[in-house]
């Protein structure tokens, strides 16, 4: 196995408990592979402010692999170092697809969520709770019609999700919107959709932060848990996966490690990048 030089991570269900939170030992884990020289990059379906304080002041994380692979930052130069965003027609395009359905609609644009007020104030509706329903209301800005202001603020259009009350809807319109051809679409919660750019995804992404810091992807890992991890666990030089995972991703894995609620980040980190 090579040395491994890059680790993503995907954060809810993967390096977060299910309390959002890590524990001491995770830190102490995550720093020590940071002074050993090894980048950690959180890899999340989030922009980069919805990423937790927490996580971004660890020393050693100065990447993040946003809103799934469509944009890539550079916390310390405080720039975007890639970018792979949906063109406005693909936008509303979508949007008003799933106008036919029950769920919530909203966008990432430029590091900022948008969300429809009739969306934002009833979100109960929607089975969405507590902590989600907490970040929801901080990462995004209320807003009156979402198709209008893609019209008039087309550029930087990151991500589009949406939230499903009935989750046999939700399967239904996630095998028709990738059926359309235009979009990538992929899921990180059990009742949400999370659509990109064609081709934009967190393995593109992990490769393409891999080139600009010109290691080779067979020095990487990556953990995840989700659908929307994938990509990145196929991509990756070493792909590991949570016990508390997906069935499917565990039968692609390189090794599965333990929970969410047991470090299972830091174990493989130990195991494997910092042996």
């Amino acid at each position: 196995m090579s040395q491994i030089k890059l680790v993503t991570m995907d954060l809810d269900g993967t390096l977060l408990n299910d309390q959002k939170q890590i524990s001491e030992h995770t830190r102490e884990v995550l720093e020590e592979a940071a002074r050993r020289g090894v980048h950690i990059v959180p890899a999340t379906g989030r922009i980069y402010k919805a990423i937790p304080d927490f996580i971004r002041n660890l020393e050693g994380v100065r990447y993040a692999v946003c809103c799934n692979g469509a944009t890539i930052y550079d916390a310390l130069e405080d720039k975007i170092i890639y970018k792979n965003h949906i063109p406005k027609e693909t936008a509303l395009t979508l949007l008003r697809k799933l106008t036919e359905y029950n769920c919530t609609r909203d966008i990432y644009r430029n590091g900022q969520g948008y969300m429809e007020g009739k969306f934002y104030h009833h979100l109960e509706d929607f089975d969405i709770k507590s902590q989600q329903k907490d970040l929801i209301l901080r990462t995004r800005q209320e807003i009156n019609d979402l198709e209008a202001y893609v019209e008039e603020n087309s550029d930087g259009i990151e991500k589009i999700s949406a939230f499903f009350g009935d989750l046999e809807e939700r399967k239904r319109v996630m095998k028709e919107l990738s059926d359309l051809g235009i979009a990538s679409v992929s899921s990180a919660l059990f009742n949400n959709i999370e659509i990109t750019q064609m081709g934009c995804d967190k393995g593109d992404g992990i490769t393409q932060l891999a080139k600009h810091l010109s290691i080779p992807i067979e020095e990487t890992m990556a953990c995840g848990d989700a659908a929307n991890d994938t990509f990145m666990i196929q991509a990756a030089g070493f792909g590991v996966v949570m016990e508390n995972g997906m069935d499917e991703l565990k039968n692609i894995a390189d090794f599965v490690t333990k929970s969410n609620e047991e470090d299972g980040v830091a174990y493989a980190i130990e195991r494997f990048a910092l042996n």
